[in-house]
């Protein structure tokens, strides 16, 4: 083998080194900013829950003290959190209460399609909404006890 050969071979060796050196160190670079990234959205994502886990707490503890809060308007504002926090307790004995209140009270219209009603249908729907918290009022309590102690961490 010529000097020249040895060179030249010794120059795209370094060469090779060189761009491999280069390119793991910008992948190393790449994957500690998709870690820290990756990190952001994990705790974006846990903020963004127990915010979702306060917001419940704060509507039960507040529908017997706000006069304006309805078991209705409650237990439909409840079981969209839990959907939202991918919680399924409509078998749950107790807490089933805030799913059977939403689902008889689905036909009902609400914010502008309410105010657009004539008062002889929200007087019905009205009547309707009171006999709903009337006839589950006690389940509805029981409800509230029940998710005031259910543990979100599972």
């Amino acid at each position: 083998m010529s000097f020249t050969a040895f060179i030249l071979l010794l120059v795209a060796s370094v060469a090779v080194i060189a761009a491999s050196l280069w390119f793991i160190f910008r992948q190393l670079k790449l994957n500690r900013l998709r870690e820290s990234r990756i990190r952001e959205g994990e705790s974006f994502v846990a903020e963004e829950r127990q915010k979702r886990i306060e917001s419940i707490q704060i509507l039960l503890k507040a529908v017997t003290v706000d006069e304006k809060l309805t078991w209705i308007e409650t237990s439909i504002r409840v079981k969209n959190l839990l959907d939202q926090l991918s919680i399924d307790l409509s078998q749950h004995d107790d807490i089933s209460a805030f799913y059977i209140i939403t689902e008889k009270t689905e036909h009902i219209p609400t914010h502008e399609q309410w105010k657009s009603l004539p008062k002889e249908a929200r007087n019905k729907f009205s009547k309707e909404m009171m006999g709903y918290e009337t006839e589950h009022l006690e389940h509805l309590k029981r409800a509230k006890a029940a998710l005031l102690d259910y543990s979100f961490d599972s």
